[in-house]
């Protein structure tokens, strides 16, 4: 009788990021810097609230002082 694996087979998981690394490599320079503009602008609205909570954090610790 075989022993179970003590870690599930991630293999499959494997296979899809050399694949998409693959991928991310063959796109010019200019999708590239594409795709990274396209992140920015997904993450603006979080660095943005970031940016706000601490200013409001700043505010509160000058009126207490």
């Amino acid at each position: 009788m075989e022993k179970p694996s003590q870690y599930p087979d991630i293999s499959d998981i494997l296979a899809r990021k050399a694949a998409g690394r693959r991928q991310r490599a063959a796109l010019s320079f200019a999708e590239k810097l594409d795709i990274l503009d396209a992140l920015k602008e997904r993450v603006r609205p979080i660095i943005e609230a970031r940016e706000f909570r601490r200013q409001q954090k700043l505010k509160s610790k000058s009126q207490h002082s």
